[in-house]
């Protein structure tokens, strides 16, 4: 059995018994048809015929499988009239998903914010969001994560922790707390299958804020001394369920502006050579002191220009983060 046999095979099974407490509990039809599906898939893996095409049964792209590991059919075996549907479900799937994003630069409460977000495909594993206050006097909060894969799988879990941090922020937990609970629910829901890096902010007054981090890349600061990295952090969210974290209480000045990023950015690579964060920080730098929308595309194009038609291959996400001027 092949290790990504063992690791689906060991997904699947969990997978079975929560379907099957499902099915009996709430007696649906539709839990039941899915747990046959599931069954199908380990009775395939179990006799080797798992990731062939039931039609032209040729091996099936392991990337496919790993997102999807009931899937049966493979691309070019689905006929026009599947595709299509195929292609009409990703297309919503993508307007959905574009719709969860807040605005692209708005200032709120003393801070100004602005974020690029590219999705390799039609869909993007990156989440960020801006969350307003329950109450007057509350603070902000600004989230940025990055589910680990790709696709339509990335994105549904992408779309899973924008709701989990949405219920969990107007409880007014500290960070911390917020953080392993977010990780008991979001371990729960991929069976240790996905996780997600994750830093949020909590936004308060006079440039004060908290942060807390979850396995993410560092946030870079940028003043007239140069570009720092603001370090700590935990592991990803959804690899143990008691993973503890820690935050950070800090004050951006005014003339500052704090970056945060996904790893599309630093690990975007030509000929093997990623961009990484030293190329990171000094495009930061040459364009900090530029309104944040125009910042964030410098950011972009110095990345276009090292990567020299060579596409990104992840979903790439930046936002910047500012005390708004009066």
């Amino acid at each position: 059995m092949t290790p990504l046999e063992t690791r689906t095979l060991e997904r699947l099974m969990a997978r079975r018994d929560h379907l099957a407490g499902l099915a009996s509990a709430r007696n649906e039809h539709r839990w039941a048809d899915l747990m046959r599906k599931v069954d199908a898939a380990i009775g395939a893996i179990e006799v080797g015929t798992w990731g062939l095409c039931a039609v032209c049964h040729d091996p099936m792209n392991p990337a496919r499988l790993a997102d999807d590991p009931l899937v049966t059919v493979c691309l070019s075996c689905l006929s026009d009239s599947e595709r299509r549907g195929l292609e009409r479900d990703l297309e919503a799937a993508g307007k959905v998903q574009r719709t969860l994003l807040p605005p692209p630069h708005l200032i709120q409460a003393g801070w100004e914010v602005a974020y690029h977000w590219e999705p390799r495909g039609v869909v993007s594993g990156d989440h960020v969001d801006f969350i307003p206050p329950a109450a007057p006097g509350q603070p902000l909060h600004l989230v940025l994560g990055d589910v680990s894969g790709k696709g339509v799988a990335a994105a549904l879990l992408q779309s899973h922790l924008h709701a989990l941090f949405r219920a969990l922020v107007p409880t007014g937990q500290p960070l911390p707390d917020l953080f392993k609970r977010a990780n008991e629910l979001f371990a729960e829901a991929t069976s240790s299958v996905s996780y997600a890096t994750l830093a949020a902010l909590r936004l308060a007054s006079e440039g004060r804020f908290s942060i807390a981090n979850a396995g993410h890349p560092r946030p870079l600061l940028a003043d007239g001394r140069g570009v720092r990295p603001i370090e700590g952090g935990g592991l990803p969210l959804g690899l143990f369920c008691d993973s503890l974290y820690a935050e950070r209480e800090l004050t951006l000045a005014p003339g500052q502006t704090l970056l945060l990023y996904t790893d599309g950015w630093t690990e975007a690579a030509r000929d093997t050579r990623e961009f990484g964060i030293g190329r990171a920080a000094a495009a930061l730098k040459r364009s900090m002191t530029l309104p944040l929308p125009d910042l964030l595309a410098a950011c972009r194009d110095d990345l276009a220009r090292y990567l020299r038609g060579t596409t990104c291959g992840d979903d790439l996400t930046l936002v910047a983060l500012r005390r708004a001027t009066n």
